[in-house]
């Protein structure tokens, strides 16, 4: 890629994220029932675009940590540690951190580091949070998989443990991925597999991705193919439950909040990806579409496919209704960087990934256009 080429899939990337998150945040946790009743055309039974109007003052929690892996490679150099992302969530974060994020946090205030801060008094160390904020990682390294991985454990030590660094280190290595792909040659089993290779073969979390792609080829539809990739969580989760006591037990593994868990939003991520791609009418949104329709933690699941597909598709071809509502603006709850263009947080993100590639992936140097 020259540079050009590269800022517009990270420009599309970090769209396509932006886009995903306000396409899924109203349908978050809501119940698989209640969205088809609820949000799905009475005809053809689909959602195909957003469910509400934009605002583009809304603040998702899930891209502050990202903005926060962004700053502190900009403060530290490429080389940063969880320590210093720990120390960036201390300087930065200002509200809203849940679950694993909101223990770890607590940990850090009180001087405890990375690792320790993702397990001490933390019950929610398998939770989505680790993926949720992957993207960044692909971001900057474009068709360095590796790297992108590299970086992903480091962030995902911060709170997360076992499959909840896997999840976070899948999804980066697809986004990294993404960069090699075009909207005219999609071929997301590819991207699927690839990131599998990133995992060790005996993790829970890459065995369950190999069970979903099973799923995929033996189901005609999405619908049925969800039912059966559930059908395959709620096995793995009455294990964790006989395994588990106390607050895991009962505030998480057996509550409603057992939606958190990776595994299952893994699963939606790679179904809506396999059943997406067969769509051509929008082939963009029609993955954000289908994750959104499978409930669970939809802005998360929709944020992390949008920016697959808008790092897939680049700024230049996202469809217009997906793009032009989201007026070029981000909001954040970042101490001191609370409103964004997204031209220009994409072109920071863009400067970062050069450096990085240029250091850590040298084969793959973004080159000027010139």
């Amino acid at each position: 890629m020259n540079s050009e080429e590269y800022y517009n899939k990270v420009l599309g990337g970090w769209l396509g994220r932006v886009a995903g998150s306000h396409f899924g945040t109203p349908l978050e946790f809501r119940p698989y029932k209640y969205i088809q009743k609820k949000y799905c055309d009475k005809g053809t039974k689909e959602i195909t675009g957003y469910v509400k109007p934009v605002n583009t003052e809304t603040v998702n929690d899930d891209e502050i940590y990202e903005i926060v892996g962004l700053l502190t490679l900009e403060e530290k150099g490429i080389e940063i540690s969880s320590r210093d992302i720990a120390e960036g969530w201390a300087k930065y974060l200002i509200k809203y951190q849940y679950t694993a994020e909101k223990a770890a946090k607590k940990n850090i205030l009180k001087g405890i580091m990375p690792p320790e801060s993702a397990t001490l008094n933390n019950i929610w160390f398998d939770a989505i949070g680790g993926q949720m904020k992957a993207d960044i990682w692909g971001l900057i390294s474009p068709n360095c998989p590796e790297v992108a991985a590299h970086y992903a454990r480091i962030d995902g030590a911060v709170a997360h443990s076992g499959i909840g660094i896997d999840g976070e280190v899948f999804i980066a290595g697809i986004v990294s991925n993404a960069f090699a792909q075009t909207s005219d040659s999609l071929d997301l089993k590819s991207l699927i597999q690839n990131g599998l290779k990133l995992l060790p073969p005996d993790s829970r979390y890459a065995k369950f991705i190999g069970e979903t792609l099973k799923i995929y080829e033996t189901h005609e539809n999405w619908r049925d193919a969800r039912t059966e990739m559930l059908r395959q969580w709620y096995k793995i989760r009455k294990h964790l439950i006989h395994s588990s006591n106390g607050m895991r037990k009962y505030a998480y593994l057996k509550s409603p909040l057992q939606f958190l868990n990776v595994l299952p939003n893994a699963g939606i991520i790679v179904l809506s990806l396999l059943y997406g791609q067969e769509d051509k009418t929008d082939p963009f949104g029609r993955p954000i579409c289908i994750s959104g329709m499978m409930a669970y933690d939809t802005d998360c699941n929709c944020g992390n496919i949008g920016t697959i597909m808008g790092t897939i598709f680049g700024a230049e071809e996202l469809p217009a209704p997906w793009k032009s509502p989201l007026k070029n603006t981000f909001t954040t709850y970042i101490k001191g960087q609370s409103s964004w263009k997204i031209t220009e947080l994409a072109s920071r993100i863009a400067d970062l990934g050069k450096k990085v590639i240029a250091e850590k992936c040298p084969e793959r140097k973004v080159e000027s256009k010139d």
